[in-house]
C-alpha cells in the first residue's frame, strides 16, 4: 500500500514541470520539445502526436502573419508571436513564469504563450500588453471551446481557438491597399496608343 502511494506521488511530481527546466521550442530546447527544429510548440511529455504538434504549429504561425500591419515603425508592423507549451499538470503560475523567463518579445511586447494542461483539460495563457488582442478576447474564445477541451479533443479545440483568435484581429487596419487591377479593355487602349500616335504623325 505504502509503495503504491509512494509511486503515485513520485509520478505526480515527475509530471509537474518547473519553468526554469521547461525547454524553449524557439531555441535549443526544440529537440526536448519533440520537434525537429525551432518551432512554436513544445510537448516534452508527448501528449500529442507529431502530426498534431505540427498542425498546431502551423496554426500558431498564422496568428503572427495575420496580425502583421503595413507601414509605421517596426513594432507597429510586427505581428503577435504565439507559443503553445504542453504539460500533463500545469497552472497559471507556470505559464506566467515561462513568459517571464523566455523574454518572448521584450522589444515590442506583442507575444502570447498558451499552456495546455492535459490532466485537468485546461488552457492557460500569458499575454503581453501590446498583442493584437486582449486577455478578455482570448478568454472568451477559450470559453467557447471549453466543452471540446473537456472531452479531450485537444487538437480540435486548440485549432479552433487559434484560428478564431486570428479572425478576431482587425486585419484591414493599417494594411497596404493594392492597386486595382487594370481591365483587358484598358490594356488594349494603352497598347494601341503608340500606333495611333504614329498614324497621326504621317497623316
Amino acid at each position: 500500500m505504502w509503495l503504491l502511494l509512494f509511486l503515485m506521488v513520485a509520478l505526480a511530481a515527475a509530471q509537474q514541470w518547473d519553468a526554469s527546466k521547461y525547454p524553449n521550442p524557439r531555441k535549443g530546447g526544440f529537440k526536448q520539445c519533440n520537434m525537429k527544429s525551432a518551432s512554436s510548440v513544445c510537448d516534452p511529455d508527448e501528449v500529442l502526436s507529431m502530426e498534431s504538434r505540427y498542425r498546431l504549429n502551423n496554426d500558431l504561425q498564422r496568428i503572427s502573419v495575420r496580425t502583421e500591419r503595413g507601414g509605421g515603425a517596426f513594432c507597429d508592423r510586427k505581428g503577435t508571436d504565439a507559443i503553445l507549451a504542453i504539460v500533463r499538470q500545469g497552472s497559471q503560475q507556470l505559464v506566467n513564469d515561462l513568459s517571464r523567463l523566455w523574454h518572448m518579445d521584450d522589444q515590442c511586447k506583442k507575444g502570447i504563450i498558451f499552456l495546455l494542461s492535459s490532466d485537468d483539460r485546461h488552457l492557460y495563457f500569458a499575454i503581453q500588453p501590446n498583442a493584437a488582442f486582449n486577455a478578455d478576447e482570448v478568454q472568451s474564445i477559450i470559453d467557447t471551446n471549453e466543452r471540446q477541451l473537456q472531452t479531450g479533443n485537444f487538437v480540435g479545440a486548440l485549432g479552433n481557438i487559434f484560428k478564431e483568435i486570428g479572425k478576431r484581429t482587425n486585419l484591414d487596419e493599417g494594411l497596404v491597399t493594392p492597386h486595382p487591377p487594370i481591365s483587358v479593355a484598358a490594356l488594349t487602349i494603352y497598347s494601341s496608343l503608340p500606333l495611333l500616335l504614329l498614324f497621326t504623325t504621317f497623316v
